[in-house]
Order: structure tokens, then C-alpha cells, then sequence
């Protein structure tokens, strides 16, 4: 992978300087034109232009195929020209020869190595976005983390025999919320309601946001009768009359959805069982 990066990448450069001699060759053959012959040139800088343009939109065959014709179609009327007529071939008419097939050529070689660049570049992006573990907005572990966490948490409490319950937070009204807010004020919303939900818990639970949503996970190390305590004390965190000042207007309320569900050994690793389990509790909180 690395040697084929490095040779997409110096392809890429070898690409653009053969972009710059057919760009300065350019200039020099309208710089050196004859008078009377200068219209004839633009006119086949112009197709030469569109050849190149076809190498950089990855229609490489279009691309070739034009500026063979250029060149082709140019060789004849200069042979044509020369032996029929006895008209004089310019260095200039040699620049001709050349140049389409020079740009058209370095515009493919370009395109190609740029699109191995791009799929690594996906690849990696791919493989960082995988490995992320925390919620870019609320700056709280996400969904993967939490999986992670409770597999270990779970078979910790099922050695020692300690208790473990997986409590589900849900906006009410999000959409509406969402709707009714700018993105900016919704993404304030989102971390105001994750510090009221972090500073309601104890220590040792560990607090997830786990989508975009703003739903919030809570791994408790306390059976399902006692995180009743824990939903009672966000409920009057987030119900306080300036919990979200400056946020939502006054006499908007923040309403939530609470599930929660103490783990039983016949959920075995399979924490996304668990985690089904608790979210559909969800409908019953009406």
C-alpha cells in the first residue's frame, strides 16, 4: 500500500510538470505564430483544451481519442500542405504535433493518480472513523465505546455477582426541537442536556451518546428498582426553570423518554440484544 502511494504520488507530479511544458509550450506557439496562421492555432488549442478537460474528468478514451485525431488530422493537411501545395512547415506546426497528445496524456496520467490518492484517502478516513469512540458534539463515548464498555462491565458483574442496568434517554420532541431551533442552538441544546444528564449520575456510571439524535446511554452498577434515584434526579436537573437559559425560550420545556433494563446472563455478549431490549421499553414510557 505505501509503495503504491508513493508511486500514485509521483505520478501526480510527474503529471503536473508535464501539464507546465505543455502549457509554456502553448505560450510559445502562439508567441512564435506567423501572423496568417495564428487564427488556424487557436482553433486547435481550443480542441486540444477539450482533450485535456476529458483527461481530467476520467474520460480518458474521449480524451485520447480527440487528441489523436488533433494530431492525425494535423499531420496530413501539414503533409498535404507541404507536398501538394509547397507551403512552408513551421517549428511551430511541430509544436502542434505534439501538444495534444502531451496534454491529454499528463491529464489521464493526473486523473489516475489522483484516484488512487482519493480511495486511499477514503480507506484511511474509513479506518479513523472506526476507531473513533467518542461523539464529536457532546464529547461523551459514543455507540461503539458503550458496546465495548458493557461486554467488559457485564462479564465483570457476572463474575462478582453485582447488579448492571442499561438506562436509554430519549428527547420526547426532538424532531420538533430540532425544527424549531438553528443548528447552532441544537448542538448547544445537545451539550447542555449531556452535562445535566453527566452531573445527575455518580462517578462509577458511564454516560453515552449513542446517535446523532442526542439519545444518551447510561451503563448503572445498580439493579433496575434503584435507577429509579438516577431518573429522578435528571428529571429535576433538566426541569429546572434555567437548565437550558439562552437555549430554549421560556415556557419551552425539555421533556424525556427514559427505559432501563438490568442485564440478565441470558443476553451472553450479545450486547445489541441488550441494548434492543432496553430501547423497546421506550414505548411504554408515555
Amino acid at each position: 500500500m505505501k509503495n503504491e502511494t508513493q508511486s500514485a504520488l509521483v505520478a501526480r507530479d510527474a503529471a503536473i510538470i508535464l501539464l507546465l511544458i505543455w502549457a509554456f509550450m502553448q505560450a510559445l506557439l502562439m508567441i512564435w505564430a506567423p501572423a496568417d496562421t495564428q487564427t488556424t492555432y487557436l482553433l486547435l488549442l481550443f480542441l486540444m483544451d477539450i482533450a485535456v478537460l476529458c483527461g481530467f474528468m476520467d474520460r480518458v478514451n474521449t480524451g485520447t481519442a480527440l487528441a489523436a485525431t488533433i494530431t492525425c488530422g494535423w499531420v496530413a493537411y501539414k503533409l498535404y500542405s507541404f507536398y501538394a501545395v509547397g507551403e512552408t512547415v513551421y517549428l511551430t506546426d511541430y509544436f502542434v504535433t505534439v501538444l495534444p497528445l502531451l496534454g491529454s496524456g499528463a491529464a489521464a496520467l493526473f486523473s489516475r493518480s489522483m484516484r488512487h490518492v482519493n480511495a486511499e484517502n477514503k480507506l484511511l478516513r474509513r479506518q479513523v472513523d472506526e476507531q473513533v469512540l467518542v461523539d464529536d458534539v457532546t464529547e461523551l463515548y459514543n455507540l461503539r465505546a458503550m458496546y465495548r464498555d458493557a461486554q467488559m462491565m457485564t462479564g465483570y458483574c457476572v463474575r462478582n455477582h453485582l447488579p448492571i442496568s442499561l438506562m436509554i434517554i430519549q428527547m420526547r420532541y426532538e424532531s420538533e426541537l430540532r425544527g424549531m431551533l438553528s443548528h447552532s442552538r441544537y448542538i448547544q441544546l445537545r451539550k447542555r442536556l449531556a452535562e445535566l444528564v453527566m452531573d445527575s449520575v455518580r462517578v462509577e456510571d458511564k454516560v453515552y451518546c449513542i446517535d446523532e439524535h442526542g439519545t444518551m446511554a447510561i451503563l448503572l452498577t445498580s439493579n433496575e428498582a434503584n435507577s429509579a434515584y438516577v431518573r429522578s434526579r435528571i428529571i429535576a436537573a433538566v426541569t429546572k426553570e434555567d437548565a437550558f437559559d439562552g437555549i430554549l425560550e421560556r415556557g419551552t420545556h425539555m421533556d424525556l423518554r427514559f427505559a432501563c433494563k438490568e442485564y440478565d446472563e441470558h443476553f451472553g455478549k450479545d450486547m445489541m440484544a441488550f441494548k434492543k431490549a432496553v430501547e423497546s421499553e421506550l414505548a411504554y414510557d408515555v
